[in-house]
């Protein structure tokens, strides 16, 4: 194959979408802002590149939220009510093997790592 052929073709699979991962079934992440720990066990519903959530944190009640997912690229976020004051925590991260979630918490200038794990079915 001669150069320009080879260019051709590198640029055409560079321009293809890259599948969204499938992240479908439950989840239990593990996370950690300024100390404090972050956990919660969630059932993930994936179509295409958008996913919604419901999720039991491990310090009771529920929460649910809606995300996205290109290729392995995932984010979502959520409000939480902190001694009387609302944040929003930011989650952006990576997929790997679809059984794997590891990234970041953004939240009030702040932040810390998370990662997750898909649960078996």
């Amino acid at each position: 194959m001669n150069n320009m052929k080879r260019m051709i073709l590198a640029l055409a699979l560079t321009a293809l979408p890259l599948a969204a991962a499938d992240i479908n079934g439950n989840w239990k992440f593990d996370g950690n802002v300024a100390g404090n720990p972050l956990k919660m066990d969630c059932a993930i519903k994936q179509e295409g590149e958008k996913f919604s959530a419901a999720c039991k944190p491990a310090e009771g009640g529920e929460r649910n939220f809606d995300g996205t997912i290109t290729g392995e690229k995932v984010q979502f976020s959520y409000r939480v009510d902190y001694q009387g004051t609302i944040y929003t925590l930011v989650y952006t991260g990576t997929v790997k093997d679809d059984s794997e979630m590891k990234g970041d918490i953004d939240v009030a200038n702040t932040g810390g790592p998370f990662s997750a794990k898909k649960q078996p079915a």
